[in-house]
């Protein structure tokens, strides 16, 4: 099978994280077709190969993430998902191909490689625990750098984004419950109406990055589930309230959990009621390796693309539990600017694989 048609097949067979049994079947598939090493991983889904030069030198990883999203498909693709609710709509399709691709040429190059490359095609990036499992494994240990790539559809085909230190936020959950005091919506003052108090909390919850935040530091809020009563007449016992929390350093994820939190109680106890807040850390921010940058640029250029710096991003990517451990960078490729990520709309140009495979290839040669 072409790139291509690798691509076309993933696209139009998306699973949801830890769901990814055909897509790492048909990935397991194009690999052994390739005779390339797959190793013997406790994995649910995903899977990682194998690629020994015929010299010593490094041991280098390439990761690409395979799950989809619960989103129903809007384009007009004649390769459209035939799996009602999901879609590959954060590019994952792509960087499976890359990596498909990627592995295929090193593997016809193994007389010129020093070293080995473990290809990690990781299931569940995007409920941010899919890193972990592979680092579970312990496959990556003693790896010397670890390369893995993101579509953007900000950039055309043809170029890449490269960036040192972070690219992405840390990423942070909460989830707030105001306890009130049900009664008639005739007769609220028999009651404690979390409602009321719900809506105090999600406008305050505003300034803590208008106010407590420094202009020239980065962070974010977002209340983005409210739940809440069940008919016109009825004021409720509790409201639900969800939401996400995004910055760029430790220091102000510390500061931001802390502050919200003191908002929601002492809010809560305003109206006279009680709130209790769970914050659950997800993955920290990417970071990528200031050498590795500089060098990866400089590949990019070699390869004829044209390497650009982009502006740091809120998204959260789980890439950065490798970078903890290992030196690594993750690279923005171009897919041709389109509809955004997590988008029902979002499309990717295919011959953003041949270019980035080669880009990849060489990367990792080289290195």
């Amino acid at each position: 099978m072409t790139y291509t048609e690798i691509f076309e097949h993933l696209h139009q067979n998306p699973e949801l994280s830890f769901e990814e049994f055909e897509t790492t079947a048909f990935i397991k598939k194009i690999l052994i077709q390739e005779g390339i090493e797959i190793l013997d991983l406790p994995l649910k889904t995903g899977l990682v190969a194998h690629i020994k030069g015929s010299k010593p030198g490094k041991k280098i990883a390439f990761r690409a993430d395979i799950d989809a999203l619960p989103l129903e498909e809007k384009t007009n693709l004649p390769y459209k998902s035939k799996n009602p609710g999901k879609m590959h709509a954060c590019g994952h399709d792509i960087h499976i191909s890359v990596g498909l691709e990627t592995a295929r040429l090193l593997n016809h190059k193994k007389s010129e490689l020093c070293g080995e490359v473990l290809f990690v095609f990781q299931p569940s990036e995007e409920n941010g625990k899919g890193a972990l499992e592979v680092l579970k494994t312990h496959v990556l240990d003693g790896i010397d750098a670890i390369f893995s790539l993101h579509s953007s559809p900000l950039l055309d085909v043809g170029q890449v984004g490269i960036k040192e230190g972070a690219i992405t936020a840390t990423v942070d959950l909460f989830k707030i419950k105001i306890h009130g005091r049900g009664s008639h919506g005739a007769e609220p003052h028999t009651g404690r109406d979390p409602i009321a108090a719900s809506a105090a909390v999600i406008s305050s919850l505003q300034t803590i990055v208008s106010r407590n935040i420094s202009p020239t530091d980065q962070a974010l809020v977002s209340v983005t589930h409210i739940e809440g009563g069940s008919n016109w007449n009825i004021i409720p016992e509790e409201v639900l309230l969800e939401g996400t929390i995004r910055t760029t350093n430790s220091a102000t994820r510390s500061f931001v959990s802390k502050r919200l939190t003191e908002i929601v109680q002492n809010t809560a106890l305003a109206y006279e009621e009680e709130a209790t807040v769970e914050i659950e850390n997800a993955p920290p921010c990417t970071n990528n390796d200031k050498e590795l940058a500089q060098y990866a640029w400089e590949v990019a250029q070699k390869c004829g693309l044209e390497p650009l710096r982009p502006e740091i991003t809120m998204v959260g990517e789980d890439f950065a539990y490798y970078q903890e451990k290992f030196r690594g960078i993750m690279v923005w490729l171009g897919v041709g600017k389109t509809k955004p990520l997590h988008n029902p709309e979002f499309t990717a140009n295919p011959q953003a694989i041949g270019s980035g495979a080669s880009y990849f290839s060489e990367l990792i040669l080289n290195y």
